[in-house]
């Protein structure tokens, strides 16, 4: 009797031997989902911060130290511009730049040496030619920037380029030819209604101004016809307060700009 005893007890424990793994299990079952609720709480604008920096980070990883709105154009759309642009010091461009050192940061210290060079040599050019007063250079995240004033180049409300300012645009364009990056070529008015003019709108003025100049550069330039766009923004880009006559003047405007490697890669062709 005692060993059937004995052996009845023995079947006892082994037929709950399988608890022990099995509370194993749902412990850890319990802490995987503990785990993933608490992952699925974390602050959404947190994660979201977290997601634009690493993007941030590895578009300058891409692009550091590579050597090289509407609108019509000859060479492709517009880039995408900052939705909040801001003033920046010392290099004087928009689109969120505040210090050299961030702007070298974004383009990269090869590039942005490259562009403050050529930067040098147009603003002497423009000294030696008395145009500095109404002709300025900037660099920002788009490129480098060389702004004029409509004033010089157009009468108002027309298109056609004045014939004394045809030689200061064919210089720039001779040192322009020197990169291989695409030109922008941006039209600019202030925010006062056409009234005499054959054009209906600023939309069109600024465009027709812009492909006038785009124009100039192929036909008096040589310059390869693949490498300009032209964009008309009418009044809806401007750099100063309209609501002052100063400030007017200022947004009447050209802006030649060429592109940096990252707004350059965009205008590349999609066959080649």
């Amino acid at each position: 009797m005692s060993k059937k005893r004995e052996q009845a007890h023995q079947e006892e424990e082994a037929g709950e031997a399988w608890l022990l793994p099995y509370s194993d299990l749902m412990t850890l079952l319990l802490a995987v989902f503990i785990v993933l609720f608490a992952v699925s709480k974390i602050d959404a604008q947190k994660a979201q911060q977290i997601s634009q920096e690493f993007s941030s980070s590895m578009m300058n990883k891409d692009y550091n130290g590579k050597g090289s709105g509407n609108g019509t154009g000859s060479g492709g759309a517009a880039p995408p511009e900052s939705s909040t642009p801001s003033d920046a010091s010392p290099v004087g461009g928009p689109l969120n730049i505040d210090t050299e050192s961030e702007l070298e940061s974004f383009l990269g210290e090869y590039e942005l040496k490259k562009l403050e060079t050529l930067k040098g040599q147009i603003d002497t050019r423009l000294h030696d030619e008395g145009m500095d007063q109404s002709v300025s250079t900037m660099i920002d995240m788009r490129g480098l920037v060389i702004r004029m004033n409509n004033a010089i180049l157009f009468d108002s409300g027309s298109a056609n380029i004045k014939k004394q300012s045809e030689d200061t645009l064919i210089e720039v364009a001779g040192l322009l030819n020197t990169v291989d990056n695409f030109i922008r070529i941006e039209g600019h008015t202030d925010n006062v209604p056409i009234s005499r003019s054959s054009y209906p709108s600023n939309w069109e003025l600024s465009t027709a101004r812009a492909v006038n100049v785009v124009k100039l550069f192929i036909g008096k330039c040589n310059y390869p016809p693949n490498k300009l766009i032209a964009v008309g923004y009418g009044e809806f880009k401007p750099v100063a307060d309209n609501s002052t006559a100063e400030g007017r003047t200022m947004n009447r405007r050209i802006d030649i700009i060429i592109l940096s490697s990252k707004y350059n890669n965009l205008e590349e062709p999609l066959i080649k």
